[in-house]
């Protein structure tokens, strides 16, 4: 965090058709949907009732051959602001007539209870401070507190102070050693778009310093504060991050790595304990990292590790003038090895902590401790080693829940994280790096009574015999009879792993009587590297007989039937609602896909979406367009097809994925189903991605889903509780 040649293939429900001419074509599912009688109408229509799309701009096509495939792409128009305008403008109205017809004010009023409580964020120790992000029940975005060396705390940066829209956000945060600085990132509008600036601690005086374009910025304090490394995007290039150094008060920045890289590298950085060196780990895609160091006092620059080793390396630190690493290299479930920068080649490096049966998720050091968190079945497990080798402890965490945010300073004397399960929210811990248990520094406030529901951990076979992870999150004495509504989430990429967390959302649907069902899908890192490959490049087809086998598990097992189950994904797992729309629309009632990718032929197209080539593949190779067409669900919608209801939603600000695969997606299902439930669209004007939405946008969006998907079920009477 493997490549096929398909000439004539049937793919988790979608067949490549071959034929004796020199052009292939591509044809998606045709088992349409069981006919269902929808609460509502669709919101365009022509006189039969059928959603209708607009016809394109007369001459506009957008038909290509890649590699001998003759591709389809009828609403190209779509693909830009100008062209897509009387679009936009006819599904956004019809969209709010849609839902003005539907009275979602007992959900509002329900969601905005449940979210009365106090979230806590990502901690860090600086010094004798301590850094930590929180939000009250009233406030829009995330506030950063400091808490003294006396144990008072107070506001650092308020984003209501800039914004009291919430349009505004803060990105990230860096503090210097001593706790005397931070630096940290703004962005408007969901757009991740960071700005860097330096705040005093000790007044609250922020720096005349203003640096642009540092979207997730990696940050390195010099011991003394006097300056700092960080990563950029130099000019808003959406790749090329680079690597350079600011100097407090001083003259133009330094420029230090990264102009030689490859476009779409992501270097971070860390600092040893001395601040004489700075090592680089440059991600190359989601399977591969070289590693850098620059040697401060003598300005040598060397690479240590080059990515022809087929290794990741992963969290990094300096210990004892050695690079103590997690990698995958020969440990597909990861292991922790302490690398000579002189001597670095694999035979000489040193195994601290050797792969066990379940993956390493992150580590942090601090003095001579490694603290390390390890995922067993998508549940978070604490140990405690010295750094030379050797484990100490395993700490016992309360129920089934996720470790986040593990941190460390690496000259201090203790460990923070935050700790969620899926009914208790996130909490602040420390643990003591020489022993004792952890103890809470900061408790979610507020919040329902949870008492009456349980968790349940279940495995569910795959089409292929494989075992798939799920959790299900039920009211205790539920009695399965096949009548329960049923929420079905799932993601399945990247290496990312769905562990516990804490949703208002998932509880809301409980007290309606509802199942949240998530699943543990190939693609994610659940069980370590293999279980990723299992659902990357030319296998990502596994990824969606895995969300589809887990439908027909509830199904089986009783829980609920199609007509009363609903999915739910966003971003990459839009792109699995996408698939299931189109490979297994009879096994579900409605799809709500979020800021998704649809189109796999043209992804890479729009930055940043190279970034992911490593993880879909492109249609630019002629060994993976044939397996991109085989699922791309923008091109799998068949004519004819009863389509399930469904709302796909994106923000224009979105600097992740384009809403161009929303609207695209949309257009074609308009234009494609023989049925009457309702595709609809929705694109928030000053949103992005998700990150960065502030609490009142947030409630908005989750209500507009609410109403669409109990609108279906026949569930909005009495949404409140």
């Amino acid at each position: 965090m493997r490549i096929l040649l398909l000439l004539s293939l049937v793919l988790c429900g979608c067949v490549i058709v071959v034929d004796n001419s020199d052009t292939k074509t591509a044809a998606g599912t045709t088992q349409a949907a069981a006919s269902k009688d929808p609460p509502s109408a669709p919101p365009v229509s022509d006189e039969g009732g059928k959603p209708q799309a607009p016809a394109g701009p007369a001459g506009v096509s957008g038909t290509e051959t890649h590699h001998g495939y003759e591709v389809k792409d009828p609403f190209r128009y779509l693909e830009t602001e100008e062209g897509a305008r009387q679009w936009l403008d006819r599904e956004n109205a019809a969209t709010r007539a849609f839902f003005e017809k539907l009275d979602g004010r007992a959900i509002e009023e329900r969601l905005r209870k449940l979210g009365k409580l106090t979230r806590a964020g990502r901690a860090r120790t600086a010094g004798e401070r301590m850094f930590f992000s929180k939000r009250e029940p009233t406030e829009e975005q995330f506030v950063l507190y400091v808490r003294d060396a006396d144990g008072k705390q107070r506001p650092l940066i308020d984003p209501a102070k800039l914004d009291a829209g919430g349009k505004v956000a803060l990105d990230w945060y860096h503090p210097s050693p001593k706790g005397n600085y931070v630096a940290y990132g703004l962005s408007r509008d969901g757009s991740e778009k960071s700005v860097l600036h330096v705040l005093q601690v000790g007044d609250a005086k922020v720096l005349d310093l203003r640096i642009e374009h540092t979207r997730a910025a990696s940050v390195a304090w010099l011991p003394d504060e006097s300056g700092f490394y960080y990563t950029q995007f130099p000019g808003g290039d959406p790749y090329t991050r680079h690597v350079y150094f600011h100097k407090l008060g001083g003259g133009d920045d330094v420029y230090v790595f990264g102009k030689d890289n490859e476009k779409t590298d992501w270097p971070d950085i860390r600092l040893s304990p001395d601040g004489d060196k700075l090592l680089i780990m440059n991600f190359k895609g989601w399977k591969l990292s070289e590693v850098w160091t620059l040697d401060r006092p003598s300005g040598t620059l060397r690479k240590i590790l080059s990515k022809d080793l087929g290794a990741l390396f992963g969290d990094a630190y300096w210990v004892d003038g050695r690079i103590l690493t997690t990698t995958n290299h020969e440990a597909p479930q990861m292991r922790v090895v302490s690398i000579d920068p002189e001597n670095p080649a694999p035979a000489q490096w040193k195994t601290v902590v050797a792969e066990r049966g379940w993956p390493i998720d992150s580590i942090a050091v601090a003095g001579d401790r490694l603290a390390l968190v390890r995922n067993v079945k998508a549940v978070s497990r604490l140990e405690v080693h010295k750094t030379g080798g050797g484990l100490e402890r395993e700490i016992d965490l309360p129920g089934l829940g996720a470790i986040y945010r593990l941190t460390a300073q690496q000259t201090g004397a203790r460990f923070l994280f935050s700790y969620v399960t899926h009914f208790t929210p996130s909490a602040i811990y420390e643990l003591a790096a020489s022993g004792g248990e952890p103890r809470v520094l900061h408790a979610p406030k507020g919040g329902p009574d949870t008492s009456m529901y349980e968790v349940r951990q279940v495995q569910y076979p795959s089409y292929d015999g494989t075992w798939v992870p799920m959790f299900l999150l039920q009211r205790k004495g539920l009695k399965f009879d096949g009548s329960h509504p049923t929420l079905l989430y799932g993601y399945g990429g990247f290496g990312l792993s769905e562990t516990p967390y804490y949703s208002t959302n998932a509880i809301f649907w409980l007290e309606r009587g509802g199942v949240y069902a998530v699943a543990n899908l190939r693609g994610g890192g659940e069980k370590g590297d293999a279980w990723h490959d299992g659902g990357r490049l030319g296998n990502k087809h596994q990824v969606f007989r895995d969300f589809e086998y887990a439908m027909r598990y509830l199904v089986g097992a009783n829980i609920t039937r199609p007509d009363r189950l609903v999915i739910r994904g966003g971003s990459n797992g839009g792109l699995l609602m996408g698939a299931m729309m189109t490979q297994a629309p009879e096994l579900f009632e409605a799809c709500v896909g979020q800021v998704g990718l649809y189109d796999m032929i043209r992804f890479h197209k729009f930055p940043p979406a190279e970034w992911w080539v490593d993880e879909y593949g492109s249609s630019d190779d002629a060994e993976q367009v044939g397996y991109l067409l085989g699922y791309s669900p923008y091109h799998q919608v068949v004519d004819g097809v009863d389509y399930p209801a469904f709302l796909g939603t994106t923000g224009r600000e979105d600097s992740r994925v384009t809403w161009v695969h929303t609207a695209k997606f949309v257009a074609r299902l308009q234009q494609a189903t023989s049925g009457v439930a309702p595709i609809l669209f929705f694109r928030e004007e000053k949103a992005g991605h998700g990150q960065g939405k502030g609490r009142s946008d947030r409630l908005k969006e989750d209500v507009m889903t609410w109403e669409f998907i109990l609108s279906q079920l026949g569930m909005l009477e009495g949404a409140g509780s």
